[in-house]
C-alpha cells in the first residue's frame, strides 16, 4: 500500500487510507505487519480519532520493537473518516470489522477506549473468532451511559466544535480526559504540542453531540448501548484498565461494571495518577501492561 498521509506525531507510526465495503477512512499502523506478528486493534472513543492511540503505539515500538502489529482506524464521522450517520454502536462495530477485512487482519487483541469499548465488546461477543482478547480502557459501561458518566456539559462542547472554537474545546477536553498537571497537559514540548495534535481530531468530528435519546451521534449511541446480559458469556480473556482519578467514571461505576464479567476471564489494572486517558498519560506503562496480559493468553 502506498503511503499518502504524513499526519502522525511519531516517526514510528504511519497512516494509510483504506476503503472498505462500508466507508472510506484511514488507519494508523506501527510495528510488524499482521502476517508476521500478533496484532492489536485499537478503537478510539468519542471526540477523538486513531491519533489518541499513537503514544502507546510508539511505546510498543520503543520498548518491544517487532513484537506486535498495531492498528488504529478512525471511526466514521471522526478524524479523517467519511462523515456518515451513526445509528448506534453497531455502526462502529461493523465499520471496525470491515477495516479488519479490508487490510486482511484475521484476528487481533481488541482494545477499546471510552466509547470505543462499545464496538470492542460487540466484536468480542459477535465475532469471538476474530478476537484474541478484549481490553476495555476507561470504558463505556456494558449497560450504556447514565447521568453520572458524562459530568461535563455536552451541549457546551458540541457548540464549541460546531463553531470551530478551538480554545473552548481545549479546556473542556483537557478537563474531562486528562489529569491536570501531568503529561501531556504541561505547557512545554512535547506535552502541549501532542495535546494540540490530539485535540485537532475532536474538531473534525461530525454528528456531535447527538444527545437526543432516540437520535443519532455518539451520545445517543452510548445511551442506547446495552450488552450487560452478555458479559457473563464472554469466551475470551478480558482486561480492564483505568486511572484512579478518572473524571468521567466513578469508582462505584467501575465496580458495578467489573462485577458483570466472569471472574476466571477478568482482570483489572488501575493506573495511579491517571484520569480518563491512561494510554496518553502513561503510554509506556500502558504498553507493558498490555504485553503482560497478552503473554498470559
Amino acid at each position: 500500500m502506498i503511503k499518502i498521509w504524513d499526519d502522525t506525531f511519531y516517526d514510528s507510526v504511519r497512516v494509510f487510507p483504506v476503503k472498505t465495503a462500508r466507508l472510506s477512512t484511514v488507519y494508523r499502523h506501527c510495528g510488524r505487519d499482521w502476517q508476521d506478528a500478533e496484532s492489536i486493534f485499537f478503537i478510539h472513543g468519542s471526540l477523538s480519532s486513531g491519533r489518541w492511540w499513537e503514544p502507546v503505539m510508539a511505546a510498543f515500538d520503543e520498548l518491544m520493537a517487532g513484537k506486535y502489529a498495531c492498528y488504529a482506524p478512525d471511526l466514521r464521522s471522526h478524524g479523517d473518516a467519511e462523515p456518515l450517520p451513526v445509528q448506534g454502536v453497531e455502526s462502529f462495530t461493523l465499520d471496525c470489522l470491515s477495516v479488519m477485512d479490508a487490510i486482511g487482519l484475521k484476528k487481533a487483541h481488541v482494545v477499546g477506549w471510552s466509547m470505543g469499548a462499545g464496538p470492542a465488546m460487540q466484536l468480542a461477543f459477535d465475532h469471538p473468532d476474530r478476537c484474541l482478547s478484549l481490553t476495555l480502557v476507561s470504558p463505556l459501561p456494558p449497560f450504556g451511559t447514565e447521568a453520572d458518566y458524562l459530568p461535563y456539559n455536552r451541549e457546551s462542547i458540541g457548540q464549541a466544535i460546531r463553531q470551530g472554537n478551538f480554545e473552548a474545546a481545549n479546556r473542556i477536553i483537557r478537563a474531562s480526559n486528562l489529569r491536570p498537571g501531568r503529561f501531556p497537559l504541561d505547557n512545554s514540548p512535547p506535552g502541549n504540542a501532542l495535546f494540540y495534535y490530539l485535540l485537532q481530531s475532536a474538531m473534525q468530528i461530525a454528528n456531535y453531540p447527538g444527545d437526543e435519546p432516540n437520535g443519532e451521534g455518539d451520545s445517543a449511541a452510548m445511551h442506547l448501548f446495552n450488552m450487560a446480559d452478555r458479559c457473563p458469556t464472554i469466551s475470551i480473556p478480558v482486561l480492564s484498565i483505568h486511572g484512579d482519578q478518572d473524571s468521567m467514571i466513578s469508582n462505584e461505576l467501575f465496580a458495578r461494571m467489573n462485577s458483570l464479567w466472569p471472574a476466571d476471564k477478568f482482570r483489572e489494572v488501575v493506573f495511579k495518577g491517571a484520569s480518563h486517558s491512561p494510554m496518553v498519560e502513561q503510554p509506556r506503562r500502558f504498553a507493558v501492561t498490555l504485553d503482560e496480559f497478552f503473554s498470559t493468553i
